[in-house]
Order: C-alpha cells, then sequence, then structure tokens
C-alpha cells in the first residue's frame, strides 16, 4: 500500500432518520490497491453509509476526502466525477432495453460523422466487457431475458467501464454461483493489482477471507473494529459483527438416518422443455438440497414443484398419492410451499402489514360465510412470528421496516400456519446478516425434525454442507446424481458440478 494519502477516507460520518440514529460518527480508510470489506448485521450501519458515499443521503455531519482532498456530495454523480464506482445488490436497470444499452447508461454513445449512434462499435465493447467477466451473450437482446446473476454480471462489467479509482461492491455475490464469485473474485485481484481500491460488502464471511486485506465492522451504527485481515479468523469475526459467539455457521451437525421406505416427496420424470425429465424423491424430516452453476435450472425446478411454471411432463407424488399441480393455489391446497429467492420482487405486499403478509397466502382458513376472523388471524400470525424471534416494531408496521434478516423470517413464518408438508427453499439466507443466517438454519432444522420435507436450492455451497441430508447435482437442466451424507463437501460438489462427464453415479 501506498504511504501517500488514502484514497479514500471518511471521517466522523453521523446520519439520523427521525429518532433513529444510523451512523454515529463512524470513520471508515481504505488503501490505494487495497480491498477493504466492510462487515456488519442488517441495521448494522453498512448501506447507509454506501448510500452516503454515493451521493444519496446527506451526512448530519464528518467529512469525505479522496485522494487527501475534500469532496462535496450533493448529488450522486459527484461520486462518478470522482472515480468512485458502484455495484449494488439490486442494480438499477432498464430490463426493457438492451444489453448494449444498459451497458452504456450514464456514458455518452459513440457517434458517427452523420451523427447517428455507432452501435455495431458499442454492442462489440459491451460483448469485450462481458466476455472478461466470463459472461457470453448477445449484447443485442433485451436485458429483461437474463437471469438474476447474468444482470448482476452486467452492473458489474458497466461500473468497470467507467474505469473507477474506487469501487464499491455491495453484496455483488448473492446470487452468484462458485465459479462466477472465482472469476469475481480473479477481477477484483486483477483490479487491485492496477492500483484500484475496492470496498467489499458482505455477508458471506468465506469470500471475505478469500479476497480482503483489510475489514472494518459496523455494530449499530458504529465502528467496534478495524483491523488487518490476518487478525481474524472466522469465529472472532463473527463474534465482532454479532457481539457474542454462536459457534461455527457451517459446522456440518451430525444427522440420523433417515426411514426412506416411504418418501414423502416422489418425483417422477418432471420437465418443462428447458429442464430435461428428472426423477428424486424426499423422505419425511429430510434436508435435501441442489446444487448447481448458474443457469442449471435450480430455481426453476423449485417453480414447477410450486405449480408458478406449467410442467410438459412427468408427475408428483406427495405420501403416495399422485397430485396435480397446475397453479399455486394447487401447490398450497396439497400443503406445498415456497420461500421465494427475490422476497423484494415477489415474495411480500408491502401495502399490507407484517402480520397480514404472514396470512396472505391462508385466507380462506379464517373466512366463512364472507365474514373474516380477523381476531384469530392475528393470533395465529403473532404465534408464527414469535416463534422466529422476528425484530420489528410493531406486527402493524410495514414490511419495509424489517431489515433483510427479518423479512426472510416472515416469510418462513408463514408456512407455520397452514398444513405444509413440503418446504421449498430458494436462496432461504440470501442478502441476510450472519446472525439471521444462523438462525434461519436452525429454523430449517426445526421444521425438517416435524416431519416436513425440505428442498432446499443454494448458490452458497457451504449453506448445503452444513444443512442437508443429501445434495442431488444439478447441471444445464438435467440431474447429474447426488451426494450423501459424509461425501457431502463444497469441494465435492465443486468437482462433480464443473466435471466434462455426464455420470449418474451416486457417492455415498
Amino acid at each position: 500500500m501506498s504511504a501517500s494519502a488514502p484514497a479514500l477516507e471518511l471521517k466522523r460520518i453521523a446520519k439520523s432518520f427521525g429518532s433513529t440514529q444510523a451512523l454515529k460518527g463512524v470513520d471508515f480508510e481504505l488503501g490505494a490497491g487495497e480491498v477493504h470489506a466492510l462487515v456488519g448485521e442488517n441495521g448494522a450501519g453498512k448501506s447507509t453509509l454506501i448510500r452516503i458515499l454515493a451521493g444519496d443521503y446527506a451526512p448530519d455531519s464528518g467529512d469525505i476526502r479522496v485522494d487527501g482532498q475534500p469532496l462535496r456530495m450533493r448529488h450522486p454523480d459527484d461520486a462518478s466525477a470522482a472515480g468512485i464506482g458502484f455495484v449494488h445488490q439490486r442494480p438499477a436497470f432498464a430490463p426493457n432495453l438492451s444489453i448494449t444499452e444498459n451497458f452504456f447508461l450514464g456514458l455518452p454513445f459513440r457517434l458517427r460523422r452523420v451523427g447517428l449512434i455507432d452501435w455495431n462499435a458499442h454492442h462489440r465493447e459491451c460483448a469485450e466487457g462481458l466476455a472478461a467477466l466470463g459472461l457470453r451473450v448477445d449484447p443485442r437482446l433485451q436485458l429483461s431475458g437474463l437471469s438474476a446473476h447474468q444482470r448482476q454480471m452486467v452492473a458489474l462489467a458497466r461500473a468497470l467501464q467507467h474505469r473507477p479509482k474506487v469501487l464499491v461492491l455491495d453484496e455483488v455475490t448473492a446470487s452468484l454461483s462458485e465459479p462466477e464469485v472465482r472469476v469475481l473474485l480473479a477481477t477484483i485481484r486483477t483490479l487491485r493489482g492496477r492500483g484500484v481500491s475496492v470496498i467489499y460488502v458482505s455477508h458471506r464471511l468465506e469470500e471475505v477471507f478469500r479476497i480482503a486485506d483489510r475489514v472494518t465492522v459496523l455494530r449499530n451504527g458504529q465502528r467496534v473494529s478495524s483491523k488487518p485481515l490476518a487478525e481474524f479468523d472466522e469465529a472472532s469475526l463473527v463474534e465482532e459483527i454479532v457481539g457474542s459467539a454462536i459457534g461455527q455457521l457451517f459446522e456440518r451437525k451430525a444427522v440420523a438416518a433417515l426411514d426412506m421406505r416411504q418418501p414423502l416427496l416422489k418425483v417422477r420424470g418432471l420437465s418443462d422443455g428447458r429442464l430435461r425429465p428428472m426423477s428424486f424423491e424426499v423422505g419425511k424430516g429430510e434436508i435435501v438440497g441442489i446444487a448447481g452453476l448458474g443457469g442449471a435450472g435450480r430455481s426453476r425446478l423449485l417453480k414447477l414443484l410450486y405449480g408458478a411454471l406449467p410442467h410438459q411432463a412427468g408427475g408428483v407424488w406427495l405420501d403416495g398419492q399422485a397430485q396435480v399441480i397446475r397453479s399455486v393455489s394447487d401447490a398450497l391446497r396439497v400443503g406445498i410451499a415456497l420461500v421465494t429467492e427475490d422476497r423484494n420482487h415477489d415474495g411480500y405486499v408491502d401495502s399490507l402489514p407484517i402480520w397480514q403478509n404472514v396470512t396472505l397466502p391462508w385466507l380462506s382458513r379464517f373466512s366463512s360465510g364472507g365474514v373474516v376472523r380477523r381476531q384469530e388471524e392475528m393470533r395465529q400470525a403473532r404465534a408464527a412470528i414469535q416463534r422466529f424471534a422476528v425484530r420489528m416494531p410493531s406486527i402493524h408496521a410495514p414490511m419495509s421496516a424489517l431489515s433483510g434478516g427479518n423479512q426472510q423470517k416472515i416469510l418462513f413464518s408463514r408456512w407455520l400456519v397452514g398444513p405444509v408438508r413440503l418446504l421449498l427453499l430458494d436462496e432461504p439466507t440470501h442478502g441476510v446478516d450472519i446472525g439471521a443466517k444462523s438462525q434461519i438454519y436452525d429454523a430449517i432444522r426445526d421444521l425438517a425434525a416435524e416431519g416436513r420435507a425440505i428442498l432446499v436450492a443454494s448458490s452458497e455451497l457451504e449453506e448445503l454442507e452444513a444443512l442437508c441430508h443429501r445434495v442431488l447435482l444439478l447441471r444445464d437442466g438435467a440431474l447429474q446424481g447426488e451426494l450423501r451424507g459424509a461425501a457431502i463437501s463444497k469441494d465435492a460438489m465443486l468437482h462433480r458440478l464443473l466435471a466434462s462427464t455426464n455420470s449418474l453415479e451416486t457417492a455415498s
């Protein structure tokens, strides 16, 4: 690192929203060519600090300096002009425009001599920028046709096109598979070698230990520590983040062998054209993972089982009974529920209070003859919420008043209200903090112990290793076998998913 002025310096940054003080005099220093991880629970102040740096919020007090020079943040353009680039967890896009048009948002278009945009040159430049990150798509296509992880790579390539001196990556790997994470981390190392400074905001501590030079921990709006990564191990960093020890998050728990003579879920030849016919079973009390690279079809498989997408062939049996599932209503009727990957888009209704988001799928259970038993509905919602220890201002508050982890707990709690037999989990800890993640893992194990069958798709292979009795391996829309018991590990999953063979052998 350079002995000159820091690339970025924030001093005594304070910010309040009404009576809530989000930041309490926070200091943060980023060296030239340094990767500095910013970690903390949801609500610790990370997002507020980043939004101040982006020019979205004005600090109540404090100073920002870039290369030793004071920076006045009056508008988001000021950050870009100062050489600060951002990639957010949910990037802003114009989905109905082409990939190229989104790639060049905020940049001047190159014109031909006759005054027309040189689209061929722009398409070529966009394709090259995406290919550098391992994404090869036709840049003329509409952005809405890309998956969530592909859009995230477009956002990163777009930020790099501005040639930033400081790059802020805010939970950018939440929707990325392990090979895509590897490409991203390799890109960060290359940028670091060129002198670019990176702020890496993530709940995925395993990635922090792979890439960061230094770590700053925020808790309750204050900086509680800032020191070189080498001075932490996972246990000490977790303790700094949550304020107490919670054990090894990804430690594999001992699991008893299950009786599979009568599986709760039986799938035979299920396909929709994009997913090839697949067959598998999940037992009562069993947690089965779905591992796959980006685009393998993990989410699609869960949506087929939930009736959110139509299937063309195959069938589903629950407790030995064939089921006709053509819609979400059909799935709920027979006891199949889904915790969606994108809670902000299709997980809840913010115009409804928290308690009604819990009971939303089960309204028919609380009404008869056109009369809704509102007190009973609220009582059951409150009981489900209490079981997950949701931190909230009131059950009457909107969902937007909750942190990401508590929003996710609400989505889990709604499935305690009705008779759910099969619980489908799509990225169950997407964007939640380390404390909430530990609580959600415990909840998943408890729900399975009560006899529910659980099918969980996750891009975090450590998560599947910690939770699952078995892991199904999905590649290019087809099942490629499974791992079970002690054979389940991150390395084993990656090896099988990246292997060129199409062997269907089962490791046990």
